[in-house]
């Protein structure tokens, strides 16, 4: 990771009833960019696609390629909608420590096909298609659409930040002591505090480079993405 270079970041965390769910970033810098893919489906489990050796997307349209990979994401109106697309092979990983282990896993095509309509601030609906091995899944759901520039991390700057959301114009995104992780001897989060919201764990990931913990996560009322930087914060804070 380039420590001190200026990036540009796009970012889209959604979560459907029923423990479906997605997460894609693409970070930019002048001389690379990075590309991270984390599909959920319970009938297959959790897909992995990373790649950290691509070229730079050129110009305001952001669009990763590279040899089983393909993604773009389009501004179809300023801030108000974006057409997010992804055709991939991943790596279906049994445990979420296999990520620091090589990532090695069944390998399996990984796409989504959705766009993302604003709601209320970040806050908005996500309907299409995710696409997981065999399953295709219809996605009706809610999820944040974020685009920032960033220094060196390509990663929320918070060591703890849960976005979620009720509905398309009802959300929140606490960060750092307004949320507390509980995690087993592994450290891996079994259950997340944000603010009065208790949240379940339906699925875990990990990103290896710089060590990120993802949890797409499920409340009564609502769901959405935990970001647990490493080294940030003790289980049960």
């Amino acid at each position: 990771m380039p420590d001190q270079e200026a990036g540009e970041a796009w970012s889209l965390a959604f979560a459907a009833p029923g423990a479906t769910g997605g997460f894609l970033r693409i970070a930019r810098w002048p001389s690379r960019a990075w590309f991270w893919a984390y599909l959920v489906v319970p009938a297959i489990g959790l897909v992995v696609v990373r790649d950290h050796d691509l070229a730079p997307p050129r110009g305001r349209t952001p669009v990763v390629r590279a040899d089983g990979l393909w993604s773009e994401l389009i501004e179809e109106t300023p801030a108000e909608h974006w057409t997010i697309g992804l055709e991939a092979f991943g790596v279906r990983l049994d445990d979420p420590r296999d990520a620091e282990r090589g990532e090695r896993g069944e390998r399996l095509p990984a796409g989504l096909d959705v766009e993302w309509e604003r709601g209320a601030g970040a806050y908005g609906a996500v309907h299409g298609v995710l696409l997981a091995g065999a399953a295709r899944v219809d996605v009706d759901a809610t999820g944040t659409f974020e685009h920032a520039t960033f220094t060196g991390n390509p990663w929320t700057a918070a060591g703890r930040r849960v976005t979620w959301q009720r509905d398309v114009g009802h959300g929140a995104a606490p960060c750092d002591d307004e949320v507390a992780v509980e995690a087993d001897g592994a450290g891996l989060p079994t259950t997340v505090r944000a603010g009065d919201v208790t949240f379940t764990v339906a699925a875990t990931a990990i990103v290896p480079t710089p060590r990120v913990v993802l949890a797409l996560l499920e409340a009564p009322d609502g769901r959405g993405w935990l970001e647990w930087r490493h080294g940030t914060g003790s289980p049960g804070r």
